[in-house]
């Protein structure tokens, strides 16, 4: 149930952006929970704007070469592939 599973994400992120700040990595984790979950109900463009902002926190405060920051480059890479957009994928 991707719509119940929605309401549980939004919740979870929403109770963290207000208990930890934005910039907590367990917060980032939830930004990008929904942005996977956006993205496997096809909201692409949705996911995008999740995925871009956990990228940059992370940047931010883990820095260019923690795992999380990978991991959400490759999930803004596999996202862009998936939009047709293989020029940005490849940066």
């Amino acid at each position: 149930d991707l719509e119940g599973a929605a309401v549980l994400y939004r919740e979870a992120l929403a109770a963290r952006r207000e208990t930890l700040g934005d910039r907590h990595p367990d917060t980032l984790n939830s930004i990008n929970n929904l942005g996977n979950l956006l993205a496997d109900q096809g909201d692409l463009e949705g996911a995008a704007v999740l995925y871009r902002e956990a990228l940059a926190a992370r940047r931010e405060t883990l820095g260019d070469r923690h795992p999380d920051t990978l991991n959400s480059i490759n999930n803004l890479g596999n996202l862009l592939a998936d939009q047709g957009d293989l020029e940005g994928a490849a940066v």
